[in-house]
């Protein structure tokens, strides 16, 4: 009984060739495997410049009441509004932003940075004033206990502070574009 036609017959293969074409895919595992390293060390490293800028920008908009501190020793950030123009003049310097919210150095950033929420946490003893401010610059505030009050990332609220969230462009290996969100909770304490 024969089982092979004509045409489709199983050729002899030389000598090496299944060696060269095993080395060939683990060459491309090898070669994709560096690429994806590559590319979250870029993300990580990004992640962690963002990180420290928005730290900075919280900090310079932490504008505390002085007399209040040398009165009753309660940090309290009285003027929110003041505050947010100064961590959203602070962040255009800290990451090179032009007047379009876009980053001159196209290599960490490769679109433009909105800021999508600025906090701030007023804490006098148990009671935590919260306002809030979205995208569009509508200010929300509420109250809370110590203790109970998180922001956004997760993090609890423990002292007066300023909290900051962006999303930007990131790009990626083969070129593809996304959103990247990071967000900042930033204390204010004063070391006795």
């Amino acid at each position: 009984m024969r089982l092979m036609k004509k045409g489709c017959l199983l050729r002899s293969t030389e000598k090496g060739q299944i060696g060269w074409t095993a080395g060939f895919w683990i060459f491309l595992f090898w070669g994709i495997l560096l690429c994806s390293l590559l590319q979250m060390e870029i993300f990580r490293s990004s992640a962690q410049y963002l990180e420290d800028a928005l730290a900075a920008s919280n900090l310079a908009a932490a504008i505390i009441d002085v007399e209040e501190y040398g009165v009753s020793h309660r940090i309290q950030i009285e003027d929110v509004y003041t505050a947010r123009l100064r961590c959203i003049a602070a962040m255009k310097a800290n990451l090179g932003l032009d007047a379009n919210w876009e980053c001159t150095n196209q290599s960490l950033i490769s679109g433009p940075v909105h800021m999508v929420n600025f906090t701030v946490y007023n804490v006098d003893e148990e009671n935590v004033e919260v306002y809030s401010f979205d995208e569009n610059g509508v200010m929300y505030s509420g109250t809370g206990t110590l203790g109970s009050v998180r922001a956004p990332n997760g993090v609890m609220v423990e002292s007066t502070g300023i909290y900051s969230e962006i999303v930007y462009r990131v790009k990626g290996f083969p070129g593809i574009e996304t959103d990247a969100h990071k967000g900042k909770l930033v204390d204010i304490v004063m070391c006795e």
